[in-house]
């Protein structure tokens, strides 16, 4: 239910935070970056929307490939500013429907 997944957003947020912390300490702080401690702060994101995905009865491997699909729409070539800044988003939205 609501409170299922309040508690997996909830998580996503947090781990966020701590995976942003793992950073601040290092470019502002210039400590050595922990990447286990990065590995672990993914870990645990993924945890929580993997989770998420099955709360919703979302398929994450689905939602992956339309994002891909999406950015390949977006972006024929490869990354550039005109096409961030002028996207067709009624195409994009389509694509992320899978009516495209």
């Amino acid at each position: 239910g609501l409170a299922d997944e309040m508690h997996m957003i909830l998580g996503i947020s947090t781990e966020a935070g701590e995976l942003l912390d793992a950073y601040k300490k290092h470019f502002a702080y210039g400590k050595n970056l922990d990447k286990v401690n990065v590995e672990e702060e993914i870990a645990d994101i993924m945890w929580y929307i993997s989770n998420l995905c099955r709360i919703l009865n979302i398929n994450f491997e689905d939602i992956l490939q339309r994002n891909i699909d999406k950015l390949r729409a977006r972006f024929p070539e490869k990354f550039d500013e005109e096409n961030a800044l002028n996207r067709d988003l009624t195409k994009e939205r389509a694509i992320l429907e899978g009516k495209y």
